[in-house]
């Protein structure tokens, strides 16, 4: 019953973990990684156990292998591209010019 459990765990994990390794949420790829990873050790060292076939942890292993790499090349190879900050530059100027010529054009009554 336990490896059964595990076994489902994994996998549901490991095909989590690939799905968010292949959108731009890849940073959160890295739990299920964590969990799919922790649960074919479980299923490996209770097939080894019980000597029985070890092909599902085999697949389980290859959804983890596959999302960790996407994780792990995203992280790499997509920089992030800071804008054209000139624009951002004379924004900011503009709105400070505005701002004092707000600021002059209020009339403060001096007779408290």
């Amino acid at each position: 019953m336990s490896k059964k459990l595990f076994i489902i765990l994994g996998f549901i994990t490991a095909i989590i973990a690939v799905i968010l390794a292949v959108t731009p949420l890849s940073n959160l790829a890295i739990l299920p990684i964590g969990v799919a990873f922790v649960c074919g050790l479980i299923v490996f060292f209770i097939s080894k156990k019980q000597n029985t076939k070890t092909k599902t942890i085999q697949y389980i292993f290859l959804l983890v292998i596959i999302s960790l790499g996407l994780t792990i090349y995203k992280g790499v190879f997509n920089a992030k591209e800071v804008g054209n900050t000139e624009e951002l530059e004379i924004r900011e100027e503009e709105n400070l010019e505005d701002s004092k010529e707000i600021l002059e054009d209020i009339e403060i009554d001096e007779d408290f």
